[in-house]
């Protein structure tokens, strides 16, 4: 099945269960919520805000299982939005465009590279900023590359070794689970006294990043990038700026 397929797909599923809880605005605002992510996705822009929290209460699912059978399908589906965003748009990472504008008041025009910029959707969000990935994430859940913006392809411990000295912030976003190029990109900033800011987008100790980066990293919680940026599903990203 075609990528934009799978979309299409998940949204007409989404339209019939729309219907069905029109009446109940617990679900109806979760279900409005995913809606306009995979929309927005589709055109290239990003949802306006935050996505709540998709996961339904304990209390909710027992109170309406007896007039709606399918409500734990609902919840299930809910749960899919990730899979069907990485599957269809190549993007791991779900933020909005609230965050995005919290984001630039942070760097306020500073020099910035990011590294593992995927399909460069936060980059073509962003001034003053050069995006590289290697792309070696192509056909991993069955995702190509179709980036919004240019992307440099580097490796990303090469492309901070080319760029370092000329960059204030270095992002670094959702690296991969398990893979210590992460923390070998810390330990060359480390050793080369690099003065600028180190900001990482990722699950400390969980979906993202290697073990090693975590244990060596020292974190400090950004408290103004984690306002419009909270857990919707099962995975806790949050925003560190990382010594």
């Amino acid at each position: 099945m075609e990528t934009g397929a799978k979309a299409e797909k998940y949204l007409a599923k989404l339209a019939k269960y729309q219907q069905e809880y029109e009446k109940l605005p617990a679900v109806n605002k979760r279900l409005r919520a995913v809606k306009e992510t995979v929309t927005a996705f589709q055109k290239r822009q990003l949802p306006r805000e935050p996505l709540p929290k998709l996961e339904l209460s304990p209390n909710l699912v027992f109170e309406v299982l007896g007039h709606h059978q399918d409500i734990l399908e609902v919840e299930s589906f809910l749960n899919d939005l990730r899979q069907c965003v990485i599957e269809s748009f190549g993007i791991w990472h779900i933020f909005s465009a609230a965050w995005v504008a919290d984001l630039q008041e942070y760097l306020n025009g500073r020099s910035t590279l990011q590294v593992m910029a995927g399909n460069g959707i936060l980059a073509s969000q962003l001034a003053n900023i050069n995006a590289t990935d290697n792309l070696d994430w192509q056909e991993q859940d069955i995702t190509r590359p179709a980036p919004w913006t240019k992307i440099e392809r580097l490796d990303a411990l090469r492309a901070v070794q080319k760029y370092y000295q000329t960059v204030d912030v270095i992002i670094m976003e959702w690296s991969p689970d398990g893979l210590e190029i992460d923390d070998e990109i810390l330990q060359f900033l480390r050793n080369s006294s690099w003065p600028g800011e180190l900001l990482v987008i990722g699950e400390k100790n969980g979906a993202t990043n290697s073990a090693q980066f975590w244990r060596d990293a020292d974190l400090i919680l950004v408290e103004k990038l984690n306002v419009n940026h909270q857990p919707f599903d099962f995975i806790d990203d949050q925003v560190f700026s990382v010594k």
